[in-house]
C-alpha cells in the first residue's frame, strides 16, 4: 500500500509480522522508525522480497537500500546537509577528475607524501591509511589503496595488496568530520514514507524537545503509524487478520491449517530453527505439499517454510489468500496463567553421621551427638562419641559401640525430646511402642494371612512359549533382572495370588520383568492389565509392548484421552470377549463398566500415583489376582510393609551395561549457568528438563528463557492445564517439537524421553529427597552422559542443605531404594491399615519400632529371625584410634568410624583400609591397632568369643559356650611363638603377655581364633 503525498494512515492491531510485510512491499522507498529494543523484529525483510539497511551511517551511506529500518535515537542524531560529501566511494571502473580527486584527499585530512597521507606516481595514487609505514613512497603494504586510474577511470583498485572492486574512503578524524556545520537529522535524508512502529514508547526514548521536532517532522511526511500518536491521522483497519496465539496446541493449527489449504491459500512458515520444520514436516503437516522456501511467494494450497529468527505474531490476507505464521505464534506464550561438581564417591548412608544428629541408646534413649573427643582412660588413648542428653546428662561412649546406635531423623528443624539419663523414661517409651507393634502385627497377619489362603490362578511353565518372547527382546537382563524375573515367575506359579513389589532405580529395566510376567500369563490364557498414571507413560508402555509382542498372537491395546469413543468401544468389546489381550491405560481402566472375559495378572507402574478412591478400586479389582507392582522409590507404606515382611519385594541394583552415573551440579542460581548448560545440551542434540515448581510464574518464566536462550524451543507443562493441552505438549516434547520443556514437578515420575540429558531444577530446596531423586531419574537413561543442575537461593535451611547435599552424593546407579528409607524416615510411613503410629515412631524412631514390629510378626508367624553378630566386648591397653594427626578433618574421621563400626566382613575392613592408606599414607601405630581391632572384633564375633580382657600378665578371651564345647586344634596350638592354653572358667583361652609387645597383641590373638573351629 502507497500512501498519498503527505497522508497519515493509522492501523491498529497489526501484529508484527504484518507490519514487517508491509513495509517490506511499500513501492519506493521507505523508513520504519522503531525503538533500539525492537530493531531486531525488523531485520528479516528479504523474506518478502526486500533488501534492507539497519541505522545506516556515513561510511555505509553509499550502499544503503531503499528500505532502511532505523531506531528512535539514531534517527535523531546530527547529520551533514550533504552526507555524501563525507564518505567517497571508490568503485573500479568509475570516473574521478584528478583534481577533483587530489582536492578531496586533503580535505579528509590526508597529506600529500606524508604518512598516513597519499603518493602520486603518474596514473597511480597511493593512500597509507596509518603512520605505519616508514617510506612513504612504498607502493603496498599493510593499511594502503592503491589506485590505478586510465584518464579519469579507476582501472585497478587494490586494498592492502588484495583486488578490489570497491573501497569507501572517510575523513580521517573527528576534526575533519567538523569542516561542515551538521545541520540536519539523519531522519530527515531518508526518502520515502515513514512507518511508525510501537510509536506510544517514543516519548519515554527521547526528551521532549525531541519528541516535539519529530511530530513536527513527520506530519510533513507520508507515514503509516501502527499504534497511538498525536498525528492527525486516519483509522483504518489493516489489510489482514491477525490470528491468535497456539500456545504449543499443534492439533489446533492442524486444523485450521486444513482448511486453509482448503479454501485455496497459500500458508507461509517462518521458522527460527531448520529442525522446527523438520518436526512439522514429519509429524504435523506430513499430508499435505510442502517446501523450503527464500521468500514469501503465492503457493496455492501448499505450505512453504522459510527461515526468519526474529518474526512474531501471524496473519490472514483475504486479499492475496495468504497467510503467514511464525514459530513464534506456534509456541509462544505457554503457560500464562562455575559449577561445583560432586564427585561420584560411595555413599553407604544418604545421612552419614554427623555433628548434630539425634542418636538412640538401647539403655540410654536418644541422644544428640556433639562430636568425638580423645580420652585417656588408664593410660590409653581413645576416642569418643560425645554424646548430650536432657538437662546436663553427657554420655561418652567408645567409638567401637557405634552399631549399637541408631539414627533418629529428627532435625533442628523438628528435633526430637531427649532422653533424661538415670531414669525408666526411655524403657517405658520402649515398653508402650512394643505394645503398640504388637497390636498392629496381629492386624498386619490378618490381612497377609488372608490373601495367603486366598485362592488365585497359577501359572505354569509353558516351555515352547517361554521362549518366544526372547525373539523380540534385543536388551541382555542384568543378574538382578533376571533374579527378579525368576522370583515373579515363582510367584506366578503357585496358586496363591501374588503381590510382588519390583524395586529398581529409573531406567535399570523393571519393565523388563513386567514383560516377562505377562508373558507368562498370556501363555496360560490370561488376560493382563497394565495401569500407569499418565497418558503419556501409558503410550510409552503401549509402543514397547507392541514391540515387545509383534509377531506373536497377542492383541495390545491403549485406553486413554487419546482413544477415539469408536475404538474405546471395540476395546471394551474385544476385553470382555477375550479378543483383546493386553490393556494398557490410565485410571479409566479402574472403571466398573469394564468387564474382563479373563483378568489374569494386573501390572501397576508408580502405585502412589493414584488417589484414595483409585486405590480403594483397586483393591476390589486385585482380590484374586497377581499383583505385580513398579517402583523406582517406593512409596513409605509399601517399603514399610517390606521391611516387615508383609510383601514381597524383588530389588534391581545392578545398572544395564554401558550406563553412566549422572553428574550432579549443586549450586547457587546463576542464569549463566543456566544458558550454559541448555546450550551444551542442544549443542549434542540432545533435550532438558526444566523444573520450575511454581504455576503462578510460569509463563513468566517461558518468557525470561526465551531471552536467555533464544537458539532454544521450549515447551511449557503443569498440572492446571487442559489434560489435552498437558498431553500434547508432552508428547510434542518427546517427539521433537522442543527443545526443552519447562514444567512443573508432574514429570518426576514414569517419563522415558530419549535423547533428554540434562536436568536444571530451578528452586531444589523446595524439593523433598525422594521428589529430587525422582526428577534426576528423567535423564541419564541412556549410554549418553546425564547432567543434573540442582540450583538453589543464597541462603538455604539446615534441613534443605542436608537434603541437597544427600541428592548430590547419591551418583551411585541403584540407590533409589536407599533414598525412600531415608526419605521415609523424614516423612513418615502414614496409617497402616488404620492404627495411628505416628507418635511411636517419633518416640523411639522409625528403625527401632521397624525392628519390633519385624519381631512380633516373626513370633506370630513362626518364624525365627536371623540373629544377629553378637557385640565383642575388648578390653586391651593399646592406644587405638583414628588420630586426628592422621585424617584432619572431623567428618570424615566420623564417617570412617561409622564405616568401620558398620563392616560385615573382613575383606571390607582391608578395602577400608586400603582407601585410608592410599589417601593418607601409611598408618600410624595408633591408626594401625584401630583397624586390626576392628578385624579382630568381626572375627572374635564369628567364632563366639563374650569377651577380651587384658589383665596384668595375661590376656583372656570368654566364650559364650563351654570349653568342652569348643573345637579347636591343641597340637597347633602349642606351636605357636606365644604360649596360649585353654581356661575352664571363664570358658576360654589365655594368652600370656610374656615375650608380647602391646602392638602384637591384637595379631596373637587372632592366630589363636583361627585355630579354634
Amino acid at each position: 500500500m502507497e500512501p498519498a503525498p503527505k497522508e497519515h494512515v493509522r492501523l491498529l492491531g497489526a501484529p508484527t509480522v504484518a507490519r514487517l510485510a508491509m513495509f517490506a512491499r511499500h513501492v519506493g522507498p521507505a523508513v520504519l522508525l522503531t525503538t533500539e529494543a525492537r530493531m531486531g523484529l525488523y531485520s528479516d525483510t528479504h523474506v518478502f522480497g526486500a533488501l534492507r539497511s539497519m541505522d545506516p551511517h556515513l561510511s555505509d551511506w553509499h550502499g544503503k537500500r531503499e528500505k532502511v529500518v532505523v531506531s528512535l535515537q539514531h534517527a535523531l542524531r546530527a547529520f551533514p546537509e550533504r552526507p555524501e560529501s563525507y564518505a567517497l566511494e571508490l568503485v573500479k571502473g568509475g570516473a574521478y577528475g584528478r583534481d577533483e580527486l587530489l582536492e578531496r584527499l586533503v580535505s579528509y585530512g590526508f597529506e600529500r607524501d606524508e604518512s598516513p597521507g597519499f603518493v602520486v606516481r603518474g596514473d597511480t595514487v597511493t593512500l597509507h591509511l596509518t603512520d605505519a609505514v616508514e617510506e612513504p613512497e612504498a607502493l603496498t603494504g599493510e593499511g594502503t589503496v592503491r589506485l590505478e586510474f586510465f584518464g579519469d577511470e579507476l582501472d585497478a583498485l587494490e586494498v592492502d595488496g588484495e583486488p578490489a572492486e570497491k573501497y569507501v574512503l572517510e575523513p580521517r578524524t573527528q576534526e575533519h568530520l567538523d569542516r561542515q556545520e551538521w545541520t540536519a537529522k539523519l531522519l530527515e535524508k531518508l526518502p520515502g514514507a515513514v512507518y511508525l512502529d510501537a510509536p506510544e514508547l517514543y516519548p519515554s526514548e527521547v526528551s521532549e524537545a525531541m519528541a516535539e521536532w519529530l511530530w513536527q517532522h513527520l506530519a510533513q511526511r507520508s507515514t503509516v503509524s501502527f499504534g497511538r500518536d498525536p498525528l492527525a491521522a486516519r483509522d483504518e483497519a489493516p489489510p489482514m487478520d491477525a490470528l491468535g496465539y497456539y500456545r504449543g496446541k499443534l492439533s489446533d493449527f492442524t486444523a485450521d491449517l486444513h482448511m486453509w489449504l482448503k479454501d485455496g491459500y497459500s500458508v507461509q512458515l517462518l521458522l527460527k530453527f531448520e529442525r522446527t520444520g523438520r518436526y512439522l514436516r514429519e509429524r504435523v503437516i506430513d499430508s499435505v505439499e510442502s517446501h523450503w522456501r527464500n521468500r514469501v511467494e503465492p503457493h496455492a494450497g501448499q505450505v512453504s517454510l522459510l527461515l526468519a529468527r526474529d518474526t512474531l505474531g501471524g496473519y490472514k490476507d483475504d486479499q492475496r489468500r495468504e497467510v503467514v505464521v511464525t514459530e513464534e505464534l506456534l509456541y509462544g506464550y505457554q503457560g500464562d496463567r562455575k559449577p561445583r561438581h560432586v564427585g561420584g564417591k560411595r555413599v553407604a548412608d544418604a545421612s552419614q553421621l554427623t555433628v548434630g544428629d539425634y542418636l538412640i541408646h538401647p539403655d540410654h534413649g536418644i541422644g544428640r551427638f556433639l562430636g568425638l573427643e580423645a580420652r585417656q582412660v588408664v593410660g590409653v588413648t581413645r576416642d569418643y562419641l560425645n554424646l548430650r542428653y536432657a538437662g546436663e546428662g553427657k554420655l561418652y561412649l567408645p567409638v567401637e559401640l557405634l552399631p549399637l546406635l541408631r539414627r533418629h531423623p529428627g532435625t533442628t528443624d523438628d528435633p526430637p525430646r531427649l532422653s533424661t539419663l538415670g531414669t525408666n523414661e526411655w524403657a517405658r517409651a520402649r515398653e508402650k511402642a512394643r505394645a503398640s507393634a504388637e497390636l498392629l502385627a496381629a492386624e498386619l497377619i490378618k490381612t497377609y494371612a488372608q490373601r495367603q489362603v486366598s485362592q488365585g490362578t497359577a501359572f505354569p511353565p509353558q516351555p515352547e512359549w517361554d521362549e518366544l518372547i526372547e525373539k523380540n527382546c534385543p536388551f541382555v537382563l542384568t543378574p538382578d533382572q533376571q533374579r527378579s524375573v525368576t522370583e515373579v515367575l515363582a510367584d506366578m506359579e503357585k496358586p496363591v495370588p501374588m503381590d510382588r513389589l519390583v524395586s529398581g532405580d529409573v531406567g535399570f529395566g523393571k519393565t523388563e520383568v513386567a514383560i516377562r510376567a505377562a508373558h507368562r500369563a498370556l501363555g496360560s490364557g490370561a488376560q493382563v492389565a497394565v495401569l500407569v498414571p499418565t497418558t503419556v507413560l501409558a503410550r510409552q508402555h503401549h509402543l514397547t509392548f507392541q514391540e515387545r509382542f509383534a509377531g506373536l498372537p497377542v492383541r495390545v491395546e491403549m485406553l486413554s484421552r487419546f482413544t477415539t469413543d469408536a475404538h474405546a468401544k471395540d476395546i471394551l468389546a474385544g476385553l470382555k470377549d477375550g479378543k483383546v489381550d493386553v490393556v494398557i491405560g490410565t485410571h479409566r481402566l479402574l472403571n466398573e463398566s469394564i468387564v474382563y472375559k479373563n483378568l489374569g495378572l494386573l501390572v501397576v507402574d508408580e502405585e502412589h500415583r493414584f488417589g484414595v478412591g483409585q486405590k480403594e478400586r483397586l483393591k476390589g479389582l486385585k482380590a484374586n489376582l497377581d499383583v505385580l507392582s513398579l517402583s523406582a522409590t517406593p512409596i513409605p507404606r509399601t517399603l514399610y510393609m517390606s521391611l516387615v515382611g508383609l510383601r514381597d519385594v524383588s530389588q534391581i541394583g545392578t545398572p544395564p551395561e554401558g550406563r553412566k552415573p549422572i553428574q550432579t551440579v549443586l549450586q547457587p542460581y546463576d542464569p549463566m549457568v543456566v544458558r550454559e548448560a541448555i546450550v551444551a545440551e542442544l549443542e549434542r542434540g540432545g533435550k532438558v528438563f526444566y523444573i520450575h515448581d511454581r504455576i503462578g510464574s510460569i509463563g513468566l518464566r517461558a518468557r525470561t528463557l526465551n531471552q536467555l536462550v533464544p537458539e532454544a524451543r521450549i515447551g511449557v507443562a503443569h498440572g492446571q492445564m487442559n489434560e489435552g493441552e498437558l498431553e500434547e505438549i508432552m508428547i510434542g516434547f518427546e517427539e521433537g517439537a522442543y527443545d526443552v520443556l519447562l514444567s512443573t514437578t508432574i514429570v518426576e515420575s514414569g517419563l522415558d524421553i530419549s535423547g533428554a540429558n540434562t536436568l536444571v531444577i530451578e528452586r531444589a530446596d523446595r524439593l523433598g529427597l525422594a521428589q529430587l531423586y525422582q526428577l534426576r531419574g528423567r535423564v541419564g537413561r541412556r549410554q549418553t552422559e546425564a547432567w543434573a543442575y540442582m540450583l538453589y537461593p543464597g541462603r538455604l535451611t539446615e534441613q534443605a542443605q542436608r537434603r541437597l547435599y544427600a541428592i548430590a552424593e547419591l551418583n551411585d546407579l541403584g540407590s533409589g531404594h536407599l533414598l525412600a528409607e531415608k526419605d521415609m524416615e523424614i516423612r513418615g510411613v502414614g496409617n497402616l491399615l488404620g492404627p495411628e503410629q505416628h507418635g511411636h515412631v517419633s518416640a523411639v524412631s522409625l528403625e527401632v519400632y521397624t525392628e519390633m514390629l519385624a519381631e512380633e510378626i516373626a513370633k506370630l508367624k513362626g518364624e525365627q529371625r536371623a540373629a544377629q553378630l553378637p557385640q565383642v566386648t575388648v578390653d586391651l591397653d593399646l592406644d587405638a584410634r583414628l588420630s586426628p594427626t592422621f585424617i584432619q578433618d572431623d567428618a570424615v574421621r566420623i564417617n570412617y568410624y561409622g564405616r568401620l563400626a558398620e563392616t560385615i566382613s573382613l575383606a571390607e575392613v582391608s578395602h577400608i583400609a586400603r582407601e585410608m592408606r592410599e589417601a593418607y599414607g601409611p598408618f600410624p601405630p595408633e591408626v594401625k591397632a584401630f583397624v586390626d581391632l576392628a578385624r579382630l572384633r568381626l572375627l572374635a564375633s564369628a567364632k563366639g568369643v563374650a569377651t577380651i580382657k587384658e589383665h596384668m600378665t595375661d590376656v583372656q578371651l570368654s566364650f559364650d559356650a563351654a570349653l568342652d564345647s569348643l573345637d579347636y586344634d591343641a597340637k597347633r596350638m602349642k606351636g605357636l611363638a606365644f604360649s596360649a592354653e585353654p581356661t575352664p572358667y571363664p570358658p576360654g583361652f589365655s594368652i600370656k603377655k610374656r615375650g608380647l609387645k602391646a602392638a602384637d597383641v591384637p595379631g596373637a590373638i587372632m592366630e589363636l581364633l583361627y585355630l579354634v573351629g
